[in-house]
């Protein structure tokens, strides 16, 4: 894979890319029911007006393969040549939770399946000149693992077997790297995994160890993947919003808390147990708080690059509202926001937040060893 430094911008966008199916298995499509398909050239306009180069995106798998081997790149098409014509790069998510109707995430051939898929992608996407930045072998394992293998919120649908999932989608991370390294792909291997502090409710000693076992167990995919081949990942994307700290069975922990901690120093604390490349996947937050939140994130990643942590960029995720899965509800989130009949406006202090996180680029700072 080739050297993590390469993103066009340090600042990025993801569109919302979630294509699973709930426990009442409907199918979500938030790419759809946001218009981003269809209203693509709109939106990368505004994308690269920001002066973002990259961008997160899902590839639709359940529509482009609706039968084994037989691809159907419509649906990524308008995308694609959107980021094209606007001179955005795209870091693809191969699996963004949602599979077509006939794979079985469980079955011995899913590995298989995921590598016929990433060979098909490779292929469209060179075929079209697309400038491809990245890519995401399977998105959040650890969250899938926690709401389709635990808790049977959607796909696979399981109850208390998340340590099977996360097995299974450990494997298909592998067979899409085996798969990308054989067609010579050379853009770096991205996860994307919670960032979470979990604090026990007392002193008690099962509490310290279940918060404890809560928070390794968000990095424990990462784990295998560098055990079984240390260039399986070449950048660690961690998701990090304002919730992603609280009480074991307890409520969220604010920064008044004197157990909270700053994302700087979650970052360099995960950089020295890892020692990779490290991104921000995932952060922002619903409105009201996007700005203070873009705020706090920009000084503590830029904390982290003083103390020689290597960041490699920060994507605001989602970059624009969505339809909430569950029950359809407006979610006003990102420098984007929709209005009613589908139009794009902008929230002026999210895009100065954008632009304030693009100049913390290495190489525009005076960046001092840890």
């Amino acid at each position: 894979m080739r050297s993590s430094s390469c993103f066009r911008s340090f600042a990025m966008g993801g569109f919302e890319g979630s294509t699973h199916r709930r426990r009442d298995r409907r199918r979500i499509d938030t790419i759809a029911s946001s218009a981003h398909d269809r209203l693509a050239g709109v939106d990368f306009a505004l994308v690269a007006g920001m002066g973002l180069g990259t961008v997160r995106e899902a590839l639709r798998w359940h529509l482009i393969e609706p039968r084994e081997g037989r691809f159907d790149w419509s649906s990524a098409l308008p995308i694609v040549r959107a980021a094209r014509d606007h001179g955005v790069e795209i870091i693809w998510d191969i699996c963004h939770w949602g599979v077509p109707d006939d794979v079985d995430v469980m079955s011995p051939d899913f590995p298989r399946r995921l590598a016929a898929f990433t060979r098909a992608a490779v292929r469209f996407l060179r075929n079209e000149g697309a400038a491809v930045g990245g890519w995401v072998p399977v998105n959040e394992m650890s969250f899938w693992t926690w709401a389709g293998g635990d808790k049977g919120h959607f796909q696979p649908w399981l109850d208390e077997r998340g340590y099977d999932l996360k097995r299974q989608l450990f494997r298909g991370h592998l067979a899409i790297i085996e798969e990308l390294r054989r067609l010579g792909a050379r853009e770096p291997v991205v996860v994307a995994e919670p960032l979470i502090h979990v604090v026990p409710m007392n002193e008690d000693p099962e509490q310290i160890e279940l918060a404890h076992g809560h928070n390794e167990g968000s990095f424990e995919v990462v784990d295998w993947l560098l055990a079984e081949d240390r260039d399986a990942i070449d950048v660690i994307g961690f998701n990090h919003y304002p919730h992603n700290q609280w009480i074991w069975e307890g409520p969220q922990i604010g920064s008044e808390d004197h157990r909270f901690r700053r994302l700087g120093t979650l970052l360099r604390d995960a950089f020295h147990r890892f020692d990779k490349p490290l991104m921000l996947a995932e952060t922002g937050a619903e409105e009201p708080r996007g700005d203070a939140w873009l705020a706090y994130v920009a000084e503590e990643v830029g904390h982290a690059l003083d103390a020689g942590v290597p960041v490699e960029g920060v994507c605001v995720y989602p970059i624009m509202d969505y339809l909430g899965w569950d029950n359809d509800r407006h979610v006003p989130c990102g420098p984007i926001r929709r209005d009613a009949v589908q139009g794009r406006h902008l929230r002026p202090g999210q895009v100065a937040a954008m632009q304030q996180l693009n100049l913390l680029r290495p190489g525009r700072r005076n960046v001092r060893a840890a």
